[in-house]
């Protein structure tokens, strides 16, 4: 979608006039108390006011594709109604409160290696991700539950449509949605923290900012011409998701324990070559991560026996990946550090067990 923003057609262009848009491609010096998304994402949008208010967050995705819920059409409709947004707080503005900045570059793990000397040419959106984590982490705030970040909304049972991204498409049966009694068809308009809901990353900024304990959130929507409220029982875990749902989240990279190593999948035809079904998952090693304050993670597959170009065929007996990332997912997720690891490889024409003992 980048490239059609940049060589923008018709219909945004229009809808962008009332607009003062700003692209950002360096977060340095951004107030990161402020600007809050989400930060996994390669590309996100915040519509926002002068004095700081955020209308609109847009940009998000499924687990499966990264443009799923992102299209010219939904979001020039967005940049559309946002403009209603706008005038109806124009009439009673309601201004954050003031707060003391806090640029990227000021987060602690940030700011000392900047003070020990290290260049930073970017600083990514993860890499705010990475520096809060490593923060929370050094002063023991971070929590177990701090990993499920900006739920989708299928955690709590409904499917969005991808351009009428407010409307409701399914409710799951027995799930908390269809439990506080919504139907496909209806219209959500306001969830927990967010005032006015008209995007996918609308519903996950709220569901973000929701207690992954047992809990209950207030969900208001249209059905037709009816305004209706409800009441959402969320039980503890629903914010979890499947290994390969957050697979593709860059946030993985910051948990323990990890792999320690990684690669690419076989395709069909070198699947062939060794003697497995063109179907199935195998991946080859290609690096190991031993380098940087986290070196031990990359030691450790060397020391159980691990070498480059050696072919993972199963881990824990487990060969039902979708991909090589899921199955760094399914380490960071699952297991614990001081767990071994049981990796089923192939050498040439060798068959090896390599038993990995995870690291811290």
């Amino acid at each position: 979608m980048h490239g059609q923003l940049v060589h923008a057609p018709k219909e945004l262009v229009e809808a962008t006039q009332h607009y003062v848009c700003v692209r950002i491609t360096d977060m340095q010096n951004v107030d990161v108390r402020a600007m809050r998304f989400d930060f996994d994402l390669t590309m996100a949008i915040v519509l926002m006011n002068a004095d700081g208010t955020i209308y609109h967050r847009y940009g998000t995705r499924d687990g499966k594709d990264p443009l799923s819920w992102t299209s010219i059409a939904s979001f020039s409709a967005l940049l559309q109604q946002t403009l209603n947004d706008h005038q109806d707080y124009e009439r009673a503005p309601t201004p954050p409160l003031p707060h003391e900045p806090m640029r990227a570059i000021d987060l602690p793990p940030l700011a000392k290696k900047i003070a020990q000397g290290q260049r930073l040419d970017c600083v990514h959106c993860h890499t705010i991700n990475d520096s809060e984590y490593a923060w929370a982490q050094k002063e023991g705030r971070y929590q177990a539950d701090d990993r499920w970040l900006y739920p989708e909304p299928a955690r709590i049972g409904i499917t969005m449509n991808a351009t009428d991204q407010s409307l409701l498409s399914l409710v799951a049966d027995s799930s908390a949605a269809a439990d506080a009694g919504l139907q496909a068809g209806d219209r959500v308009t306001q969830l927990g923290v967010q005032p006015r809901v008209r995007t996918i990353a609308d519903l996950q900024w709220a569901l973000h900012n929701t207690s992954a304990a047992t809990t209950s959130v207030q969900i208001t929507f249209a059905r037709g011409d009816v305004a209706m409220t409800a009441t959402l029982k969320l039980k503890a875990g629903w914010k979890h998701c499947s290994f390969a749902d957050y697979a593709w989240r860059p946030y993985k990279w910051n948990l323990s324990p990890s792999l320690g190593c990684g690669g690419t999948r076989l395709t069909a035809e070198e699947l062939r070559a060794i003697g497995e079904a063109p179907s199935a998952f195998a991946w080859k090693v290609s690096y190991f991560a031993d380098w940087g304050e986290r070196a031990a993670r990359g030691t450790a597959p060397l020391k159980a026996g691990i070498q480059k170009d050696d072919v993972v065929l199963a881990i824990d007996g487990r060969r039902d990946f979708t991909s090589v990332d899921e199955v760094h997912a399914f380490v960071a997720l699952k297991k614990q550090s001081g767990e071994v690891l049981e990796l089923q490889l192939l050498r040439g024409k060798q068959r090896i067990t390599a038993k990995l003992l995870l690291p811290e």
